[in-house]
């Protein structure tokens, strides 16, 4: 029960941040501003977008569907050969 308050409490303190936040965006920022934080904004997820096609090549999680069928029906035939 004590938990279920203190989740309660976290979400209304988090809700009554980002109305402020919003409104303190709207209220307070002149266009310039806005327009710096949406500038900053998209240069960290183009940033972010960048750094995972790098790590994902370099890794190599991204996986071609031939390989991935090819996978596949290997396992199938090692469940089968167990009798499965």
């Amino acid at each position: 029960m004590r938990l279920l308050k203190t989740l309660r409490n976290d979400l209304i303190m988090v809700a009554v941040l980002c109305a402020a936040g919003v409104v303190a965006y709207h209220l307070l920022l002149d266009d310039e501003a806005k327009e710096g934080i949406a500038s900053t904004a998209h240069t960290i997820k183009d940033s972010y977008n960048q750094l995972s096609s790098v790590v994902n090549d370099r890794i190599g999680t991204i996986m071609d569907e031939d390989v991935v069928t090819q996978n596949r029906q290997e396992i199938r035939n090692a469940w089968a050969e167990l009798g499965f």
